[in-house]
């Protein structure tokens, strides 16, 4: 069976949870708010030092200074903006390789999808590598790729796709980024081609 509490314990609990209240409130008006926020409504906070833990002095607007290399993936990119689709067909057992003029640092967006599976090699050659030397950043089988590249070292950077079957393989590539040219390696011949602001 419960028991009713005396009146007297009654007052007791309730007395308490209020002087409960006052102290978390002043605690919070003399001490957390000018340290936490800069907020110092009694002065309390910049005569015992509190305010300077909020990075504020009284009078100050709360300001927050953002480092741009870190507020992204990337920092600031030089050059325009510019945008690339490029669509090959591919007889059987025809190869095709497309490639962009990157600076270190600079970022690429793009997609690429074909009508039937592919082998594909994602590299890059940088400048003043010897001939024939590339560096991959991945290779395989597959029908689409999407993601963002950023280039390690300056020079050119794409893919070189083989259609491995008997019929024939459309592939198109949808790219966004900051190069300035790219390039076209097929049949044995070079096709460059410049790129200007993004319209």
């Amino acid at each position: 069976m419960t028991q009713t509490p005396p009146a007297a314990s009654t007052r007791r609990i309730l007395a308490a949870t209020g002087l409960a209240l006052a102290v978390a409130l002043a605690v919070l008006v003399t001490a957390v708010l000018p340290a936490e926020y800069g907020i110092d409504p009694l002065g309390t906070g910049n005569a015992l030092g509190l305010t300077a833990l909020a990075g504020t002095s009284e009078g100050d607007s709360l300001s927050v200074d953002i480092d741009p290399t870190l507020a992204g993936a990337t920092p600031d990119q030089v050059g325009p903006l510019v945008q690339d689709t490029f669509t090959v067909e591919l007889r059987p057992y025809e190869g095709v390789e497309y490639k962009y003029r990157l600076e270190q640092g600079s970022s690429l967006v793009y997609a690429w999808t074909a009508s039937s599976k592919v082998a594909f090699d994602f590299h890059g050659e940088p400048d003043g590598a010897p001939p024939r030397y590339s560096e991959s950043y991945g290779k395989g089988d597959a029908a689409s790729a999407q993601g963002v590249f950023v280039a390690p070292t300056p020079g050119i950077h794409g893919w070189f796709w083989e259609n491995p079957g008997a019929g024939r393989v459309t592939i198109t590539l949808t790219t966004s980024g900051f190069y300035t040219a790219s390039t076209e390696y097929r049949d044995g011949e070079r096709h460059e081609r410049s790129f200007g602001p993004a319209r």
